[in-house]
């Protein structure tokens, strides 16, 4: 009994080799693409978080001044000396660009740094809503981000009375 091959359908040996390659590749490119976005999410993620936690420290020091302070040095390290801004309404938030006596500057550490090459900028701005109250404004950016997409933010808000 001899079968006609002719008429048998199905995948060659060189069809199954092919598929399998063009496989292969397809699911290279997504494990590139998976790695990509798992190095992008871990370092922005951590930049947002770091500057939400500056923000915040920033902050502190803002609201643990006196509310008729108008000379405390807050861009330094404590203790603080008595040549800056203190609550003195004024600064500036990005997009504008930073006020002296308004700004300063960190490393990837959260310590002061100079202008000079700083991981994170914290911008802050203080507004007299009314005679006793004031708003502060602290936005930190990070500056040495992921080289993709936006620098991230973090913005606190916050109100300071008598």
């Amino acid at each position: 009994m001899q079968q006609d091959m002719s008429d048998d359908s199905g995948l060659t040996m060189v069809e199954t080799m092919i598929a399998t390659l063009i496989l292969l590749f397809g699911l290279l490119a997504m494990a590139q693409v998976l790695a990509f976005s798992i190095v992008a999410s871990k370092t922005l993620g951590r930049d947002a978080t770091k500057a939400t936690a500056y923000a915040h420290d920033k902050m502190e020091e803002l609201t643990g001044l006196n509310f008729a302070d108008t000379t405390t040095n807050v861009t330094v390290p404590a203790p603080f000396p008595a040549n800056g801004a203190g609550l003195l309404a004024g600064g500036s938030i990005p997009p504008n660009a930073p006020t002296a006596n308004y700004v300063d500057y960190l490393d990837a550490n959260g310590v002061r740094t100079a202008v000079g090459a700083p991981f994170y900028t914290r911008q802050w701005q203080i507004v007299n809503d009314t005679a006793n109250l004031k708003r502060i404004i602290v936005v930190v950016t990070s500056q040495k981000s992921f080289k993709y997409g936006t620098a991230p933010t973090a913005t606190a808000v916050t109100y300071k009375t008598p």
